[in-house]
């Protein structure tokens, strides 16, 4: 084989191999804890894409759709299902370097969200949770039809001197009196007071 045929037919074989590896991880969701990803941490938004981050925590639909042309989560429970710890429902963990900035600081947790079309939930329950001791505990919101903010404020404890951080996460689900109910969330923002 000739130099001339040779050199161009490896380029693009190495061009091919090249674009095989990079193409399954373009379309790849995001997944495990949310992270500030060393932003400057005055407002972090899980939104879009992000929702992907939810975990199900239990027997649990949850799935992200278009909602009203934007992505939301949609979040699905049947009555008697959920245990009242927050981890054992639908939450996302937050990374260690959200829980070092977010401990001892007043946080303003923002939850968008509105009733499902079918089985709509009448209220929506929201835990910042530090671990099985330390929470806010549940915070209980109306939810509508229409997409609305709902806030509470809250104070992670300080991190012990010594101790490595663990992880911080964030329970959502919908109140659930019978059968079964179901909400979109289309946002969460963590947001420090000072």
């Amino acid at each position: 084989m000739t130099d001339r045929i040779f050199f161009p037919s490896a380029l693009l074989v190495a061009i091919l191999m090249v674009a095989l590896a990079v193409l399954p991880g373009m379309n790849a969701v995001p997944t495990g804890p949310v992270s500030g990803g060393n932003t400057d941490y005055r407002r972090i938004e899980v939104s879009g894409a992000q929702l992907n981050r939810f975990v199900a925590g239990g027997d649990v639909d949850i799935s992200v759709e278009r909602v009203d042309g934007q992505p939301a989560l949609r979040i699905e429970v049947e009555a008697g299902t959920l245990a009242d710890d927050p981890l054992r429902g639908p939450h996302f963990v937050l990374d260690r370097d959200l829980e070092t900035v977010f401990a001892g600081r007043e946080i303003q947790v923002t939850v968008r969200a509105r009733a499902a079309d079918r089985f709509g939930a009448e209220q929506m329950r929201v835990n910042y949770s530090v671990g099985a001791a330390i929470e806010s505990g549940w915070q209980t919101f109306t939810v509508t039809r229409e997409f609305t903010d709902q806030s509470f404020t809250w104070t992670p404890p300080p991190r012990a001197e010594g101790t490595d951080a663990g992880y911080d996460y964030l329970g959502i689900r919908p109140v659930v009196p019978e059968k079964q109910r179901a909400i979109y969330v289309q946002s969460v923002v963590f947001q420090p007071m000072d």
